[in-house]
């Protein structure tokens, strides 16, 4: 299978959980005191997962995420199956003490929007 990726890093072991979280909040307009429902809102999908890195170079790859993390702006989240999310990194969290050769970690990917509107 291949690898998720997120601009230059390739995971060198897939993640164990990968979750997409799609949702739309309702959008209400207030006209001479009286608030009336006026749709929905825009499309918000969060990605959310972990995993952990093995093997000798565990914690440098983990640092490796770890810089691209601190780079503030959006690119591409790859899956292999579900395709490519256009992405702000947007949490990055170490979820055991570093470990010999091991690496615990979740992140959280918030997609973007492109002109106004979320991609494909």
């Amino acid at each position: 299978m291949d690898k998720l990726s997120y601009k230059t890093f390739v995971w060198p072991q897939n993640p164990h959980t990968y979750v997409e979280k799609t949702s739309r909040e309702p959008q209400y307009v207030t006209v001479d005191g009286v608030t009336y429902y006026d749709g929905m809102g825009e499309l918000k999908r969060t990605i959310t997962g972990s995993g952990t890195f093995y093997g000798s170079d565990a914690y440098t790859e983990f640092k490796k995420l770890q810089k691209l993390f601190e780079d503030k702006t959006a690119g591409n989240l790859e899956h292999p199956i579900w395709g490519i999310r256009y992405c702000y990194f947007t949490g990055l969290e170490l979820t055991q003490e570093p470990k010999e050769n091991v690496v615990s970690y979740k992140f959280t990917f918030t997609q973007a929007l492109t002109n106004g509107t979320v991609p494909k």
